[in-house]
């Protein structure tokens, strides 16, 4: 078999693959307390969708990348969330810059490709370099003094705060105001740490782009229920479309997607359990990002949303140690184009047609069930989040907080021979 990567801690692994064996038992899976509807217009509106990129993609903290990404000395990342342009550099002294990425002459974006970079950044438009230790001007070429009636120092990029750990980048595209990624993971920082993500290593990324809500493209990812019916012929025998353990941790997720052979550890001693074998454990990472974490390999999903009907998809795979030979290589190239193929005609274009059904006027909503509360827990965050927002914006404090936290929003019945029967 081949080689695997880092997993959980023994004991969160067994009781995964414990729940998984018992909900399979009990012919049930996770289950809401109660079924919810997600109004169409949280799908389809445009100040609905202006408030999201305020208040989940501005504001808040959002993952930019992993560590591998800038793993040296100059490397580079950029992004774009909510409406801000954002480059992430490799420092010398071996931390993190972030800046808003916008050229302090004509506001031309600075830095438009991943990978390598030297000391500085200069504009493709006219020339001017900025130091990135500090974003400080250093360079106005060929200006004429042109620019002598203004000083360098007001012309400096305007930095953001990032923050880094477990082998996460994280970045708050809105401003300064420092992040603390442990308290942000709400519980979730001993999982990501056993994974050991700063271990990384890049092997492929691909961009696509799809006309529908981003919201549409995460709900997929967030119940199995659909398995057996839409990938019925390229998933639909390797996956048990059920039995499907679900954990909240504050905003964010985990999400076991058990294949069928997993049910033939049931016959083993608990020491030769082995979760990743055969299924996907897959996290969720508020507002935007899904982490799929497999046997020796990581492949992320990131949900850009550039307006109410269209979202680019950021889909990369990174493994756990060098792709040095050709079975290395043609084992990574056809997991990820397994999973690009069935998101990419499976999946997504669902989306595509579902976020049609929602914009015709007809439909006022979406009903979804207590055996997806993966779906209802997601939309509890972005539904607080957006309202939380718009009261700090009103100037009510006392309204900051309209509804019960996210642990207690969509509680999960545990018990697989009673509370979670089908």
């Amino acid at each position: 078999m081949r080689a695997q990567g880092p997993r959980l801690d023994r004991a969160t692994e067994i009781e995964l693959v414990q729940r998984v064996l018992a909900q399979h038992g009990a012919r049930t899976t996770s289950l809401a307390d109660a079924g919810t509807r997600v109004v169409a217009g949280q799908y389809v509106s445009a100040e609905h969708h202006r408030r999201e990129s305020t208040a989940l993609f501005r504001h808040a903290p959002v993952f930019a990348c992993m560590s591998a990404d800038l793993a040296s000395p100059g490397d580079r990342v950029s992004l774009e969330s909510g409406g801000v342009p954002v480059v992430i550099v490799r420092s010398v002294d071996g931390g993190l810059r972030a800046f808003v990425n916008v050229c302090r002459h004509r506001a031309a974006p600075l830095v438009r490709e991943w990978g390598p970079g030297e000391r500085s950044f200069v504009c493709p438009f006219h020339g001017w370099v900025y130091d990135t230790a500090d974003g400080r001007l250093i360079g106005q070429p060929r200006s004429c003094d042109g620019f002598d009636d203004v000083s360098p120092a007001e012309l400096a990029l305007l930095p953001l705060a990032v923050a880094e750990r477990f082998g996460m980048v994280l970045v708050r595209p809105g401003g300064t105001a420092s992040i603390d990624v442990d308290a942000w993971l709400c519980g979730l920082g001993g999982d990501v740490a056993a994974l050991a993500f700063e271990s990384l290593i890049p092997y492929t990324r691909a961009r696509t782009a799809w006309q529908c809500n981003w919201k549409l493209l995460i709900d997929t990812f967030l119940e199995s229920y659909h398995v057996p019916t839409l990938h019925k012929e390229s998933l639909g025998a390797a996956y048990i479309g059920a039995a499907s353990p679900f954990d909240a941790f504050g905003p964010h997720n985990r999400i076991v997607v058990p294949q069928a052979s997993i049910l033939e550890q049931a016959g083993k001693p608990q020491d030769d359990w082995d979760l990743l074998a055969s299924a996907v454990l897959q996290y969720f990472l508020a507002p935007n990002l899904i982490i799929s974490n497999l046997y020796g390999y990581v492949m992320t999903w990131r949900f850009l949303p550039e307006a109410p009907d269209r979202t680019v998809v950021e889909h990369a795979l990174y493994t756990y140690r060098p792709a040095e030979s050709d079975e290395d290589r043609a084992h990574f190239d056809q997991r990820f184009e397994a999973a690009r193929a069935v998101t990419s005609n499976e999946d997504f274009p669902e989306s595509e047609l579902v976020h049609r059904g929602l914009a015709s006027g007809m439909v006022d909503a979406t009903v979804i069930g207590r055996n997806e509360p993966g779906i209802a827990h997601f939309h509890a965050m972005v539904r607080d989040a957006t309202d939380n927002n718009a009261a700090a914006v009103a100037g009510h404090p006392s309204n900051s907080v309209l509804r019960p936290p996210l642990s207690q929003s969509v509680p999960v019945r545990r018990s697989p021979a009673i509370d979670e029967r089908g």
